[in-house]
């Protein structure tokens, strides 16, 4: 399958979080993916921060997301894809790795899609306070009014072993083109998605690392970055089963914010 890797906004923040490596202030960028399946089309993978992120932190204590990680989105998801050549009318099913806004920002802009996601992820988040929820990186107001008619949830207790990965997998459409994995640790029903591209196996492993010094030289996330993590010990785990991953070779890793990932975006 054709894969498309997109910007969709970024934030700025202290490159240190990551890795540890400078003090200085850098761009993370909000990579989603465009999927062609030769089945059902342009299949999206998360949508970036889209236009929705400055409305929804408008009043507190959603205001405090946007002090203390600063936003830059330029455009609409959906005129990124129509950059690209993808008419966003097409869209049919968009895949939610998980509920962060830099993630969930674009799904206003694709009123026939349906959303794929874990149950697990979305359900904890609505029961929290708004300041628990802002705290979650979690912005309600950026997901369509409709969202639960067109949600399809998919209970983690669905998952069975994946023989590729080791990970508990979901074969999404049924024919093996998407598997979706679960990457516990980063937020609640944190997925990745298994693929297969021209390059053969690929794990687009989300937001379960953002450097990918994580993986390749055992380098954790600076202490304060460690305060959004969902769940610590799940997080470090993940990262270890797919460093594992990583040098048996068994697939390309690649993730949401990590730099090397820049290197795929479409120009």
């Amino acid at each position: 399958m054709e894969i498309r890797y997109l910007n969709g906004g970024y934030c700025r923040q202290l490159l240190a979080m990551a890795d540890r490596r400078t003090w200085r202030i850098g761009e993370f960028q909000a990579v989603f993916l465009a999927v062609a399946h030769p089945r059902h089309g342009w299949v999206l993978i998360d949508t970036g921060y889209g236009t929705s992120f400055a409305a929804a932190t408008r009043r507190w204590p959603r205001c405090l997301y946007r002090w203390v990680t600063p936003v830059v989105t330029r455009e609409p998801t959906a005129e990124i894809l129509r950059t690209h050549g993808i008419e966003p009318t097409d869209i049919r099913h968009i895949v939610l790795t998980h509920f962060h806004a830099d993630h969930i920002g674009g799904t206003r802009e694709f009123p026939a899609a349906t959303f794929h996601h874990a149950t697990e992820a979305l359900a904890p988040l609505l029961a929290l306070s708004a300041f628990a929820q802002t705290r979650h990186a979690f912005l309600p107001a950026q997901l369509p009014d409709d969202f639960a008619a067109r949600a399809n949830p998919i209970s983690l207790a669905q998952f069975r072993p994946d023989p590729v990965t080791g990970f508990s997998g979901h074969n999404l459409f049924g024919d093996g083109s998407i598997t979706l994995l679960q990457l516990p640790g980063h937020a609640p029903g944190h997925l990745g998605v298994r693929l297969a591209d021209a390059h053969g196996r690929l794990l687009y492993a989300a937001d379960a690392f953002w450097h990918h010094r994580q993986i390749e030289e055992k380098i954790s996330p600076f202490l304060l970055a460690r305060i959004v993590i969902h769940d610590n010990r799940a997080y470090d785990a993940t990262v270890a089963s797919l460093r594992e991953l990583q040098r048996a070779g068994t697939c390309r890793i690649v993730a949401c914010h990590c730099p090397a990932t820049q290197a795929l975006v479409s120009r």
